[in-house]
């Protein structure tokens, strides 16, 4: 295996980041790029910061069996995963309203979960869950381009990657920090973690730059949350298109409404409300927010309201940066910054 784990020293901003039940983390990265794979020479490759737990499925997820009809969506933490991949599950499975009302982590497991909260909850192995689980399967997970099951590139399922400007980004992982991870430090702790790349999944920007640089990947199908915002019709008819679906006017406006935030939000089946109150009851805490659930705010540009303007320009001075170390294609700065 040549994915390696290595011991993140404790520092400051390394206690910034722990949360409830997890404080030890790992560095996570592949040791050398995979062999006779030309894309592999657009990764960024940079070490993925993880809680230590992660170590003990890192092999079980570097040999994952990946299947030829498996649907992956794939993002940086609080990018619009649960909302597109109730998108995608029901563009994939004919608008089945009925069939959307069981459990969105029964229908579409999260990879590598296990590896995140407290080990005082029980939960349930999801890879062992997902090697049983009929095909097609719709898989979930956050880890950037370089970490996934290497079979992924040479299987070529269908992946949908969807990225999020920085500052909206930040400040939803903060929200879901505190009321479902249960963190106990600020906001500008949390805010100096991430701008260090020192919060789950991190760094922000290579994850972002890898599938950007994949896009035209016959496989692969990039969105950003805002254009999804803008005009979710549009979206999810280029969607539907990717997966070789065709839906009426209708249907897609059906669709739309369907997930639109003020029903989404209250959807028992995707908001993740038992399992929030689940972690109160295990663990004796309660939620800052009692009102928080997974699809919170869905708001773009939501970052003004928390973020002063000081750290807005420290945010968008670190954008640069990053895009001036990778040499990014400048039409990228769009997708991270408002």
């Amino acid at each position: 295996m040549s994915i390696t784990c290595s011991k993140v020293p404790k520092t400051k901003i390394v206690e910034k980041a722990g949360y409830l039940g997890v404080n030890d983390f790992i560095y996570v990265q592949r040791s050398e790029k995979l062999k006779n794979l030309p894309l592999a020479e657009k990764w960024c490759m940079e070490p993925c910061f993880l809680p230590s737990f992660y170590e003990n499925m890192a092999e079980r997820i570097e040999n994952f069996e990946v299947r030829p009809d498996d649907v992956w969506v794939v993002t940086y933490p609080k990018c619009g995963t649960t909302w597109t991949q109730e998108m995608v599950w029901q563009i994939c499975n004919n608008l089945d309203y009925e069939g959307g009302k069981v459990a969105l982590e029964r229908r579409f497991p999260y990879l590598e979960v296990g590896c995140l909260l407290s080990r005082d909850i029980p939960m349930e192995d999801e890879i062992s869950f997902l090697e049983k689980m009929p095909s097609p399967r719709f898989i979930k997970t956050h880890l950037p381009a370089h970490l996934l099951p290497p079979q992924i590139w040479t299987v070529k399922p269908k992946i949908v990657y969807v990225a999020r400007n920085a500052k909206d980004t930040a400040i939803s992982w903060y929200h879901h920090y505190v009321n479902f991870q249960h963190y106990s430090h600020s906001f500008s702790d949390f805010m100096e973690a991430f701008l260090d790349d020192k919060i789950d999944f991190s760094p922000y920007h290579s994850h972002i730059i890898d599938f950007w640089n994949l896009r035209r990947e016959q496989n692969i199908l990039f969105l950003t949350f805002e254009d999804m915002k803008h005009n979710h019709p549009k979206v999810i008819e280029e969607t539907a298109r990717f997966f070789g679906k065709t839906y009426t006017k209708q249907e897609i406006d059906k669709l739309a409404d369907h997930l639109a935030f003020e029903k989404f939000s209250k959807n028992p089946a995707v908001n993740k409300e038992y399992i929030l109150k689940a972690v109160e009851d295990i663990c004796k805490v309660k939620m800052v927010d009692q009102n928080f659930r997974i699809t919170r705010k869905g708001a773009v540009g939501s970052h003004k309201e928390e973020m002063s303007q000081e750290l807005i320009d420290k945010f968008n001075k670190w954008t640069d940066s990053e895009m001036k170390r990778w040499n990014c294609d400048p039409e990228l700065r769009k997708v991270f910054i408002l």
